[in-house]
């Protein structure tokens, strides 16, 4: 039992998250420290890039709307036909948009992935007790929840066990006081009617705060309606519009295609009449760009793709010094050759003249 100024004063303490998107904060109010958020949509790549943008803010200072802390993001998942785990160059994008560095984040984010039901239930076990011991978590990032009640054989069973899972961490978050974001798919309606989150009621009435994400193109334009379907402070419903501007900008950042997308992109641009390679003076670089994309970059885009390095940008730069370090090699190798062979002659017309 508590006072309403109590009450009052503990909610104005709590510490609360941007979502990257000031429009989408706007009408949560933030993700709030011991609030059960849930998402739901019908495009999957909007809840992927929420997710890790959260993730990625949520290592930020606090007075930059962050948490300045560690994330867990557990992952429901087919390991054979999907991502089992975060990607690396959405998080580094996001990183780097945000300000830092990629590598911190990717030391203060826990991953986890249950590959079917009975998964689910032992990694939300061990991924609950890492929490209890880890207090610098302060926010868990569940993904697609509610996955297999879409594909089991025993939906009501699928069902009990999200139940189950969201009980427990509804639990641990709450104790620790952190935020819990949870994400789902949104189930196919009627004309006129608002999808509701896949896998029943429970789910939407546990949530603290629930929105609904919807992609909508229209004449060539791509924009997402956020509806607050449920706010313990707000009248819902409530809409906004979040419109996606050219350029692969998406209401959560930029969306980061493949490598082998961005590095044909990248390379355009650098050949382009007035992208870099106009901008080099000396006649000399620019034959020298032109044997690094011949000779290293194209030579070894696949092996680039393979390399996890988070940005291609930063694969370019390693593949051209290591390039040059094998050019420089190559050079020294035949400047010793041709030094012995000096030396051989130098000897040998000594020999003669004496």
């Amino acid at each position: 039992m508590q006072t309403a100024t109590e009450a009052l004063r503990e909610e104005r303490g709590k510490l609360k998250l941007t979502t990257g998107q000031g429009d989408l904060d706007s009408l949560i109010g933030g993700i709030k420290q011991g609030d059960f958020y849930l998402f739901y949509s019908n495009d999957q790549k909007v809840l992927d890039l929420l997710l890790h943008r959260a993730l990625v803010n949520c290592i930020l200072p606090v007075e930059q709307e962050g948490f300045d802390s560690k994330a867990l993001y557990f992952n429901t998942c087919n390991y054979h036909r999907e991502k089992t785990l975060l990607n690396p160059s959405n998080l580094a994008t996001a990183a780097k948009s945000a300000g830092i560095d990629p590598k911190i984040v990717f030391q203060n984010i826990y991953a986890v992935s249950a590959f079917n039901e009975r998964q689910q239930i032992t990694a939300t076990k061990e991924a609950a007790e890492l929490v209890k011991k880890d207090e610098d978590v302060k926010l868990v990032a569940i993904h697609n929840l509610t996955r297999f009640i879409e594909t089991s054989r025993t939906p009501s069973k699928a069902r009990q066990i999200v139940k189950q899972i969201v009980g427990t961490w509804k639990s641990v978050t709450s104790e620790r006081g952190a935020a819990l974001v949870v994400t789902c798919s949104a189930s196919r309606m009627g004309r006129g009617r608002m999808s509701t989150p896949v896998g029943g009621t429970y789910v939407r009435h546990a949530a603290n705060v629930v929105v609904l994400l919807k992609s909508v193109t229209r004449e060539g334009s791509s924009s997402v309606n956020a509806t607050l379907v449920k706010h313990p402070r707000k009248k819902t419903p409530q809409s906004i519009v979040l419109y996606i501007p050219k350029g692969g900008v998406t209401l959560m950042g930029r969306i980061t295609p493949s490598f082998r997308q961005q590095f044909q992109k990248l390379i355009e641009e650098l050949k382009e009449s007035s992208g870099f390679q106009d901008t080099l003076i000396n006649r000399e670089h620019k034959k020298a760009f032109d044997l690094l994309l011949k000779d290293a970059w194209s030579a070894e885009d696949a092996a680039m793709a393979n390399s996890g390095i988070p940005c291609v940008m930063d694969a370019l730069n390693l593949m051209a010094n290591v390039h040059n370090k094998k050019c420089v090699e190559e050079l020294r190798r035949k400047l010793q050759e041709l030094e012995r062979v000096l030396k051989e002659n130098l000897e040998k017309n000594d020999v003669e003249a004496t």
